[in-house]
Parts: C-alpha cells; structure tokens; sequence
C-alpha cells in the first residue's frame, strides 16, 4: 500500500530532533530513513549530507532542489521548548521550522511524489545538506560530487516568493595605528580611537549609490569594535569590523578601494568568497515557477544561503516561512505554506523537466 504523504508531520519529526550545525547526524538519520521507508534509494555524502537521484525515462536536464537541515543554536527568549513541536493558531513553533526544515520535509515529499509517478525526462537530485548556518561540510563540499546541473530550487524562507538575486558578502577588518603614552601625559602618544571612530563615521556615511533592479543599493557597516584595555593608557591600535552587503554593481575590489582611499585605518580583505548571485528571469526554471504559480513575485533576498555556492546554475530561493522569523526566539512557520511548498516544489520540477506539461 502506498504511504501517505504528510510534510507537516515529517517537519514535526524534524524539528523535534536537535540539528545544531555540527551536530546534524540524528536529523540526517531520521530523513534518510523516512526517504528509504517511502521507497527511495539514499547516499550519504561525507556521512551527513543525504541525497535522492531521480532518473528520468529520457535524456533531458538534471534539476537540483537543496535545502539545508541545520539550525542555530536556541537563543533566549523562547516561550516554548525549542525542540518540542507546538501547533498554535495554524503554525508550528519550534526551532528550525521555517529555516529551513520546512522546506527539507515539502522538497522530500515531492520527491517521493515524482518517483511514484515517474520523471518523463531528465534527472531530478533532492540534496540535504548541512552547516550551511556556519560553512563547512555541506553543499559546498559535495557539489562537485552531484554532477552537472542545469537548474535549482534552493529551499529557504521566502514566504514562497521567488529570490532571483542574491547579494553578496565582503568582510574587512580595519586597525587604526597610534601611539601609546600615559593618560596623564596623552600628549606625548597618538589615540588610535579617535581615528577609529572618525574611519567608522566616514564607512557609515559612505554613498554606495549603483542600483541593483532587485537588491537595490549595497550597504557598509560597522559591527564590531575593539580597542584599550585600561583606563588610564592612551591605545596605540583599535580594530574594527565592515560587513559589507554588497551586489553585481560594484566588484569587491572597487569596494575595498573606495573603503581604503576614504579612510586612515589600515585595511583588510578578511573573506570576499561569498560572491552575489542572480538568475535571469527569462531562465527556464523561473518561468517554470512562473507557469505554475503565476502570482508569485520575484524579488531581491539580502540574505545569505547555499545558493552562493552555486554560482553559474540558474537558481530560485523559494521557500515556505518568513525570513523575519528566522534566528530568532518562537520561530515558526504556516503549516498551510508547509502544504502548498510541496505541491510548488512537485509542480515546478515537473515543468522544469517536462516543459510540454501542463501547469
């Protein structure tokens, strides 16, 4: 007898099994044995990492649906035990519900759902993957492993709006250089805080006016400041943090220029891997989002995710879930968006790999 299928209940079983970055290997455990349980071959992949291949009956392009099965850690705050599942006025409350448990348990099941049915063409790959809330071992580890990709759903919250573009993250690190002396005598040294904090105004304050048509304008912001440790000496450095927001309308290079000609500190590229993404929205597989789903809106996500490690795949972030909600204490999602993810995820990868079908 064919088994029921029920995101809502795998989510459940999902958010009540810890999954802390790091420590995701229960949840890994319990989704690759709901997926074998449900007829489904599994890999594991560096252990943690579990993925269905899905084969079509002919040649035809292979589409990635990726979601990511670990959380961060419960922070104060929470009303409700973070790892028991609550329903309360059509919502699951419970840590990693909306990010992105949600999606991992609506892609699985339409996962489940194409296999019974069959793939007409093409390859279909579900990937859930770990350590995306810290890097490491996830889907940037095994990408090279899934093969070629044409296209992929990413599953994040976005209240089942389609992200097109994503923007990119630069981090700096400034030190401002001085003197040191007894407070007593300031004069005889150089207060590196001063200058620090006349370089911070200055990144604050810093026009970054190209438009990106979906992101808008990047941003520069100082997060974390350092400097002195006793009261009654002058300090001869303070160092400080950028976290640049960045898109496609300047280049990390020309940033850190303008950064670097603008300030006195000394500065320094800390990561500029984490590159901005976009897909065009003429890509075959926005238009399959589009086909099924014709009010969905596309739009620009300032948050990070997996996808930035697919760069040059065509790629919609599309989840169910507020990103509002996510990181933070109460998180939940709709369980009726939990519903209509799996239908979207099933109807998209069909038309994605069968152009010809129906909506």
């Amino acid at each position: 007898m064919t088994r029921p299928l029920d995101p809502v209940a795998l989510l459940t079983d999902l958010v009540a099994t810890p999954s802390v970055s790091r420590s995701e290997g229960p949840a890994a455990d319990l989704l690759d044995a709901w997926l074998r349980d449900h007829g489904l071959q599994t890999e594991r992949l560096d252990d943690l990492n579990v993925v269905v291949r899905l084969r079509g009956a002919a040649p035809g392009p292979t589409l990635l649906l990726n979601s990511h099965l670990d959380t961060v850690p419960a922070k104060d705050g929470w009303d409700t035990d973070p790892w028991t599942p609550t329903l309360r006025d059509g919502r699951l409350i419970g840590l990693g519900s909306g990010d992105a448990k949600a999606s991992v348990a609506a892609m699985a099941c339409a996962v489940v759902e194409l296999a019974r049915q069959g793939l007409p063409a093409g390859q279909l790959i579900f990937a859930a993957s770990v350590m995306e809330e810290v890097g490491g071992g996830g889907l940037e580890f095994i990408k090279d492993r899934l093969g070629p990709l044409d296209a992929a759903l990413v599953g994040e919250p976005t209240s089942l709006q389609g992200a097109i573009a994503q923007g990119g993250l630069l981090i700096i690190e400034g030190c401002a250089h001085g003197r040191t002396a007894h407070a007593a005598r300031a004069h005889e040294g150089v207060n590196a805080l001063p200058i620090a904090a006349r370089d911070i105004l200055t990144i604050t304050d810093l026009p970054l006016e190209r438009q990106h048509p979906f992101l808008g304008t990047s941003t520069a912001n100082v997060t974390v400041a350092r400097a002195g440790d006793r009261h009654n000496v002058i300090p001869d450095r303070a160092e400080f943090t950028v976290d640049v927001r960045y898109t496609s309308a300047y280049a990390p290079e020309e940033l850190f220029d303008l950064l670097d000609q603008a300030t006195r500190s000394e500065l320094r590229v800390r990561s500029k891997r984490l590159m901005p993404v976009e897909t065009s929205p003429d890509a075959a597989i926005v238009q399959a989002l589009l086909a099924v789903a014709p009010g969905t809106g596309l739009f620009g996500s300032p948050t990070m995710s997996d996808w930035v490690h697919l760069r040059g795949v065509p790629t919609v972030k599309i989840g169910p879930g507020d990103s509002e909600r996510s990181h933070t204490p109460n998180e939940s999602v709709a369980l009726s968006d939990v519903t209509r993810a799996h239908a979207l995820y099933r109807d998209v990868a069909r038309r994605f790999l069968a152009p010809g079908a129906a909506p």
